[in-house]
């Protein structure tokens, strides 16, 4: 899969989403190396609390004492206020965090995209809510 074949549909500093595809920045630790997921391989996303979680169950990059790997946020800490959880049915799951006036676009996008098999009582459009994001042309 070559990101040249598709253009973006939604960026911004942490994620890329394209058709068929996303793109997580600064996932692998310790040289920030791109991840790609394609949204058929996500069984599961959820949106959740950053509060929820607790202090010990997130970490700036990388996994704590959670199964959960954590692409590189700096701010996950101090000024985040939900995440996104994809499960791909591999270990560790994934965490995601950016703004929060765009975490909520990027998680209607992702639900859209996905089998909604898994998101009972959820919305699947990404026209729910309103776009505050980069859009490619």
């Amino acid at each position: 899969m070559s990101e040249q074949q598709s253009v973006p549909v939604y960026t911004n500093a942490y994620v890329t989403c394209y058709d068929n595809y996303l793109v997580i920045h600064d996932y692998y630790f310790p040289f920030g190396n791109k991840k790609i997921i394609k949204y058929a391989d996500i069984d599961k996303c959820e949106l959740g609390s950053i509060k929820e979680l607790g202090f010990f169950k997130i970490k700036s990059w990388g996994m704590a004492l959670s199964p959960i790997w954590w692409p590189a946020d700096l701010y996950r800490h101090t000024s985040r206020e939900k995440y996104i959880l994809l499960d791909t049915q591999q270990w560790p799951k994934i965490g995601l965090t950016m703004n929060d006036n765009e975490i909520d676009q990027i998680y209607y996008f992702i639900l859209s995209k996905t089998s909604t098999k898994h998101h009972s009582n959820e919305p699947t459009t990404f026209d729910d809510t309103e776009v505050n994001l980069k859009k490619h042309f």
